[in-house]
């Protein structure tokens, strides 16, 4: 099976063509008579440790990406289950943190040379077959380095893989460096269990909503816990109802989806924040 998806090349290449949308505003959303299809994703993170764990996550509608860490006892088996469910998967990439506490084994750190990066993001990414891209791990320190982000998203370019920066910190330079580097990249606007509580998942998972109507998509950042799954499970399937639409991560990245409402097809991934 080949490291690189050719799903993730086509993507970026297809970018490459699309012209530029003028900006979506809060405004534009105020002026509609409020017919607004706001559109959402969620990342489910941390995939690849616990079968018993990580299974549930799968049975999330299909458009949930999941996202797979490396080198793990079951890393490969979810990409290959992802890829058979015709699930987008990126690669859940361990990086340094602040604290520099719990790191993962071969995680990227900011005393690494420009070679070791390379090699050590080859390898997670053989581990972690057809990834769609990746998203950070941790890396509230690495994040906020601009020469290791230069390396790892001049890696992620020639490979045709995307970035979603995980925003692990305020102070994170990764999604910029990705831009600059011409790496089709989205951000983390929400994370849905930093509380495992079902009010509080409740409360994050309206946040998303909100951001999505405000901005026309948002995307969430959740973790397999039991409790994130049983209220996916629940709520979800709603959805419908309040017309919001649950879209694959790569639809982000394009300004033109199908039957989506015009207010959000003039809307610009840059606004959302």
């Amino acid at each position: 099976m080949p490291i690189f998806s050719s799903r993730a090349m086509c993507i970026a290449a297809l970018l490459t063509l699309i012209p530029a949308m003028p900006a979506f505003s809060a405004q534009t959303s105020a002026q509609t008579s409020g017919q607004i299809s706001a559109q959402i994703a969620i990342i489910i993170d941390d995939v690849g440790n616990n079968h018993h764990r990580d299974a549930a996550a799968l049975t999330l509608p299909v458009n949930v990406a999941i996202s797979i860490l490396p080198h793990k006892h079951f890393s490969q088996k979810y990409a290959l289950l992802a890829h058979e469910q015709r699930r987008e998967y990126l690669l859940h990439m361990p990086m340094e943190s602040m604290a520099g506490l719990k790191q993962e084994a071969n995680v990227l750190l900011a005393s690494m040379n420009d070679k070791t990066i390379v090699q050590t993001l080859h390898a997670a990414f053989a581990s972690v077959p057809n990834a769609l891209g990746m998203n950070n791990h941790m890396g509230s320190r690495l994040t906020q380095l601009e020469t290791p982000m230069r390396t790892t998203m001049d890696y992620l370019h020639r490979h045709g893989l995307i970035f979603v920066d995980s925003r692990t910190s305020a102070q994170t330079q990764a999604e910029a460096i990705a831009k600059q580097q011409n790496v089709p990249a989205l951000r983390r606007h929400v994370f849905l269990d930093n509380v495992l509580a079902e009010d509080k998942i409740a409360q994050q998972f309206n946040l998303l909503v909100r951001k999505a109507r405000k901005y026309g998509r948002s995307i969430a950042i959740g973790h397999p816990h039991k409790q994130t799954i049983a209220y996916l499970q629940k709520r979800l399937p709603t959805l419908a109802q309040e017309n919001v639409q649950l879209v694959p991560l790569s639809a982000m990245l394009a300004p033109r989806l199908n039957n989506a409402n015009p207010n959000i097809l003039a809307s610009s991934v840059n606004n959302l924040r």
